[in-house]
């Protein structure tokens, strides 16, 4: 029997021949942390008596949640960040760069085949470039840090074929919430998700965006086949195992295909990702705080659908639009490109690089009764911040239009012709 991505990357990274369902021991190549989950890594990594990392090149701690730093306890908790980063040598990514899904990526840390652990959830995005990427909690991630080895069980694999081509004003993001209806919360439960397309309709930075939203099914991880290319806003190293293809006669627990053509606009409303619909039935909701940026929405080729549907309009008042870098590299791009120009005099209010209101932990927390609208991953109540706010999910498309109307609005109500940003 021939084996899957996730079956051939664990048994590379672990020296077995394994298969669904084992258990094995794997070599990591790059463990990281981030200012929500290091304070508590640390501690457990000091707990266990030691006090190096097994490799500082392949150990990173990113301050993305807290950024600019809104609290004196979040102050306290950078400073022993950057106390401990500077103890043990490794690598350092301060506030300000940008989302620690996008920024390790930029700097060449992950390759195709390369066994990713990472103590946030999203993790899972850093299957656009080939990667078997995992999220792990703070105890695996202290004991991965100090041995550069954690336990697996290997994951059943569900092969997902995305074919057709994309609608006007249909995006990845348009994708992602469709997959979310269609596999619910829990419909890939630890399972390896591995996303085949033809390379012709999807970028990266589309392929980013739906890996990313793959652990909101329960996905393990999620891995593109073809790995995304590079593209001006995503990097990779010139190193690393090679791209992997699984073997034509490999076992998969589900075979699903979805046609890209039957796809429409989306909007995930409260309070749940998988309360799906088109926004041409949602109504007339009203939306108070619009939200285009982070890690599932802050990527270059986002910023210029946002920037092709505001230019030359003015947010409606009453309505906040945020824009956040999903990194410092994306923010200068975009400012090259005069995307910057045009989303200030719309009206916008520029975030710093990082996570930004996705999490609730200071930037652009909604007000008691609310409507948010945001490209961000999660809708749950409470997940901007604020219990007594509603939270909804669209594409940078919908959610520029949107904040254009004051109210939820279809994207292609806005386009007659998009304006195309970048190069050709």
């Amino acid at each position: 029997m021939g084996k899957t991505l996730a079956e051939k990357i664990l048994g590379l990274h672990s020296g077995s021949d394994c298969s669904a369902g084992d258990m094995v021991g794997a070599d990591i190549d790059l463990v990281y942390l981030t200012d929500g989950s290091a304070p508590s890594t640390i501690k457990l990594f000091h707990d266990l008596g030691v006090h190096r990392v097994f490799d500082p090149g392949r150990v990173a701690i990113v301050i993305d949640h807290y950024v600019p730093c809104p609290s004196p306890e979040a102050a306290k908790h950078h400073q022993v960040i950057r106390e401990f980063a500077r103890s043990v040598g490794c690598v350092l990514v301060e506030e300000g760069e940008g989302v620690c899904h996008q920024v390790l990526g930029e700097m060449g840390l992950v390759h195709p085949g390369s066994l990713v652990a990472g103590a946030d959830s999203h993790t899972v995005t850093y299957g656009a470039l080939g990667a078997f990427a995992t999220g792990i909690g703070s105890t695996d991630a202290a004991a991965a840090m100090a041995g550069g080895r954690l336990w697996f069980k290997v994951p059943e694999t569900v092969r997902l074929v995305v074919s057709g081509s994309l609608g006007r004003a249909v995006y990845g993001k348009d994708i992602a919430l469709h997959l979310n209806k269609c596999f619910g919360t829990s419909g890939a439960l630890y399972q390896c998700v591995e996303l085949w397309h033809d390379g012709s309709e999807l970028s990266a930075d589309d392929l980013s965006t739906i890996c990313n939203t793959s652990v909101e099914w329960g996905a393990k991880a999620c891995i593109a086949v073809p790995p995304g290319e590079p593209s001006a806003s995503a990097g990779r190293g010139e190193a690393g195992p090679a791209a992997l293809q699984p073997d034509p006669d490999c076992s998969y627990s589900l075979d699903e295909e979805v046609d890209l053509r039957d796809i429409p606009p989306l909007v995930a409303m409260p309070d749940s990702v998988d309360n799906v619909i088109p926004v041409e039935d949602a109504g007339p909701v009203p939306v108070n705080l619009c939200v285009i940026g982070t890690c599932s929405g802050g990527r270059l080729s986002d910023l210029r659908v946002a920037a092709g549907i505001l230019q030359g309009a003015r947010v409606q008042k009453g309505t906040r639009l945020l824009i956040v870098p999903a990194s410092r590299k994306v923010y200068s791009e975009a400012l090259g490109e005069g995307l910057v120009d045009i989303f200030l005099s719309a009206g916008a209010i520029m975030v710093p690089p990082g996570c930004g209101p996705c999490c609730g932990t200071g930037n652009g927390v909604p007000g008691d009764g609310e409507h948010a609208l945001s490209t961000a991953n999660r809708n749950f109540r409470g997940r901007m911040g604020n219990t007594k706010a509603s939270v909804m999910l669209a594409s940078p498309a919908t959610v520029a239009a949107s904040a254009l109307e004051g109210r939820l609005q279809d994207p292609r109500e806005r386009i007659l012709a998009e304006r195309r940003y970048g190069p050709a």
